[in-house]
Parts: C-alpha cells; structure tokens; sequence
C-alpha cells in the first residue's frame, strides 16, 4: 500500500431534478430560471445542464441572507 493520499475529487454535479428538489420547484421551473439567468453555475455538457454545488450553496446562502434569513 502507498502511504499517499489519494486525490480527492470534487463533488458531483447536480442534476436539473436534483436542483428543482432543492429549491422546492419542478424541473420545467429550473429551465426557465436558466433561461432568464436567474441561476449561477450552470454547466452545458452536450444537450444536459448540471450545475456546480458550491456556486449554487454560495448562491443560496447568499439569497437567504438577502432575504432576511428566511427559510
């Protein structure tokens, strides 16, 4: 056994569902917020969106701080 670590690697990409079940909207309201560019940290990998957790975590912190720490 190597006494190296190995590489960590990064989390995995959110799906459209898996955001529209964190916002608590469908997936069709997902796409239109992307459309308008009301969501950061989307990535088009062929005709698929996924976006990046830590942008979309630092968005919703973000917004819940703006928002008066509103759940």
């Amino acid at each position: 056994m190597s006494s190296r670590s190995e590489p960590s690697l990064p989390p995995p990409l959110l799906t459209v569902q898996d955001l529209a079940l964190l916002l608590a909207t469908s997936s069709s309201g997902v796409y239109s917020r992307v459309a308008r560019g009301q969501i950061p940290g989307v990535l088009r990998i062929g005709r698929s969106l996924r976006f990046d957790p830590g942008v979309i975590a630092q968005w919703l912190s973000a917004n819940k701080a703006s928002a008066g720490g509103l759940s």
